[in-house]
């Protein structure tokens, strides 16, 4: 006897498994499987350094990696303790957090090294407020100049030329 199931018309005979289910049952199946679920403090390992914070914290930026790292449509592994682990030095991830949890900026001498954090971890608001911050103003002002440099080597070559005439 064949039986003809599903909107694809698969057919089955008698003999398959009784355990066996069609492809279309297997799907949503895979779909929750998965879906990660994060409880409400979640305790980290960034790196081989523990932290422990709210889910909501991590979640306060909906655009950035941390927001969609735990937003249950990724799988966070886990370490022999059950933190979650992110793979990046953890150094400087303790500066990410107070952002995150009270806007609180970085010291001056750690500004350059938690910007690249911010990048990598794409928390546009910390860049925003970092931007501001006279360590890297001041430097994108001197890269401002020297890009504009190139421009102007024939201008600065006269007028050299016309000073060494006179």
């Amino acid at each position: 006897m064949v039986v003809i199931s599903g909107p694809k018309g698969n057919q089955q005979s008698d003999d398959t498994m009784s355990g066996s289910e069609p492809e279309d049952d297997a799907k949503p199946a895979l779909n929750t499987l998965i879906m990660q679920k994060f409880p409400e403090v979640v305790p980290l390992n960034v790196g081989g350094m523990y932290f422990t914070t709210r889910l909501s914290t991590l979640r306060r930026y909906e655009d950035t990696m941390l927001a969609a790292m735990f937003s249950g449509r990724h799988h966070i592994p886990s370490d022999s303790e059950g933190r979650f682990f992110i793979d990046r030095d953890g150094t400087y991830f303790g500066d990410i957090l107070n952002f995150l949890r009270s806007d609180d900026l970085p010291p001056r001498e750690r500004v350059r090294t938690v910007y690249k954090e911010a990048q990598y971890y794409s928390i546009g608001p910390l860049l925003e407020c970092l931007d501001e911050l006279q360590p890297l103003a001041s430097e994108k002002v001197r890269k401002a100049f020297l890009d504009l440099l190139p421009y102007y080597k024939g201008d600065v070559l006269l007028s050299l030329f016309i000073c060494e005439n006179r």
